[in-house]
């Protein structure tokens, strides 16, 4: 039985997750140019972290895809149809980049060699504009007609399930980014969001897993 009068969503978490992305693409290329060339260990270890970050961005982008925009696109077609297909194409826009960085990621990992190092830098580069276009652009038009035309539920449900695509190891580390730089605000809308038992772990387990983390990943800088 459907809720009386359910509760809108409120995006502003979206906002926090925005903020860690923007946060860790805009480190990387430097760090990996930091790698010194056949340093075999390092190498391994900056490939790990950039393929990680390709790989929650690609699930974030799946999540909206699969569970925001077809909801957005089906309730208010006159003004949010054309916002959700340039939501669409920016998102083509940005996999092609990362599949390219993913290619790259795979040789450098194999090579070290100073060259494959630093082209997969520049395709890095090369995605942050249009990353970061489109989350601008996703923050001024996206959001208020998610708060617009999606229930809380609807919304915690795109985040929850996006959550399910990342590595159950990989789920502290994530955690620890998201809330890095979270303001109370932001923390508290994931907790709403978030299943109570998961965020109350995390929540304590998630810095100490990130704090980790980035001693090994920035360990030379």
């Amino acid at each position: 039985m459907a809720k009386q009068n359910p509760q809108p969503a409120d995006s502003r978490d979206m906002y926090a997750v925005h903020i860690m992305f923007r946060r860790e693409f805009e480190a990387l290329p430097a760090l990996i140019r930091g790698v010194a060339a056949h340093d075999r260990a390092r190498t391994q270890i900056v490939a790990d972290h950039v393929a990680l970050m390709v790989d929650f961005l690609h699930v974030h982008h799946r999540g909206e895809d699969d569970h925001c925009w077809p909801k957005l696109a089906s309730r208010g077609p006159q003004d949010v149809a054309p916002i959700v297909e340039l939501m669409q194409s920016q998102h083509k826009i940005v996999d092609a980049v990362l599949q390219d960085a993913e290619r790259q990621t795979a040789t450098w990992r194999a090579s070290g060699t100073v060259g494959d190092r630093d082209a997969l830098a520049a395709t890095i580069d090369g995605l942050l504009s249009p990353l970061f276009e489109h989350l601008d652009t996703e923050e001024k038009n996206i959001l208020p007609l998610i708060d617009r035309h999606l229930t809380a539920d609807e919304w915690a449900d795109v985040g929850n399930k996006s959550l399910v695509n990342v590595p159950r190891s990989k789920v502290p580390v994530l955690f620890g980014m998201l809330l890095q730089d979270a303001s109370s605000e932001h923390r508290a809308l994931f907790k709403e969001a978030i299943p109570t038992p998961v965020f109350a772990m995390m929540s304590r387990v998630g810095p100490i897993a990130l704090k980790r983390y980035r001693r090994k990943v920035f360990a030379s800088r």
